[in-house]
């Protein structure tokens, strides 16, 4: 239980007060862009509030959300629960595979960045995002908020979006949240500094320190 964990604890503790009791049930399918050591994941499974979870990272970083997720899990529920797909015929299939509100039958649908656009297939209700879009060149931000878009097609979505207001990249690119692709006919819910983000703790004096940035969170329906 690390700093991490106590975060991503908070994060689901907000959102459970903010969103309608209906959107977080037994029923929900959930995206998190970008986890960290499926941390999120893990909670919104175990917490009983979705039953399915859209991971999308990085290969490398993926490799390490599903190497822990399988020490959570077990090998069992593992080997039968998650599914990596890589293309279209492997998302319908992940798609038809039987949820339910009990963890032992809840799925997880890996996904690697490079294919990313296949979550414009899944029926995602919620959308997170923490402290990874910063990280992201612009363009693929972008991307990713024309992924979320296309579900609304065809499914009503709330993204939580938790990140650095501005970050300079280490190509000099600065990346900006207000830049993000928000438009006026989204509904706000919550559009704030996040109050657990802005300090860290440490083992050394003064044990506080603040992050290299104000961290903001926005709560919306798109």
């Amino acid at each position: 239980y690390d700093l991490d964990m106590l975060r991503q604890s908070l994060t689901l503790a907000f959102l459970d007060k903010n969103i309608n009791k209906n959107v977080l049930s037994g029923n929900t399918t959930a995206c998190v862009i970008g986890d960290g050591y499926a941390a999120m994941t893990a909670l919104l499974l175990a917490s009983g509030n979705v039953n399915r979870v859209a991971l999308v990272n990085l290969t490398k970083t993926l490799l390490v959300d599903l190497w822990y997720l399988k020490l959570w899990m077990g090998e069992k529920k593992f080997q039968s629960n998650v599914d990596l797909i890589t293309d279209e015929s492997g998302m319908r299939q992940a798609l038809t595979k039987s949820v339910s509100d009990k963890f032992g039958e809840s799925r997880v649908i890996a996904i690697q960045a490079a294919h990313h656009s296949l979550l414009r297939q899944s029926p995602v209700d919620l959308a997170i995002n923490i402290a990874s879009m910063q990280e992201m060149d612009p363009s693929m931000v972008d991307a990713y908020f024309d992924d979320l878009r296309a579900i609304t097609e065809h499914n009503k979505l709330i993204f939580y979006c938790c990140n650095r207001e501005e970050k300079m990249l280490p190509d000099g690119t600065v990346t900006r949240f207000s830049d993000y692709q928000w438009q006026e006919s989204d509904e706000i819910i919550v559009d704030e500094l996040c109050p657990w983000h802005q300090q860290y703790y440490t083992v050394r004096p003064p044990f506080y320190r603040s992050y290299d940035g104000p961290i903001r969170h926005r709560l919306i329906i798109f």
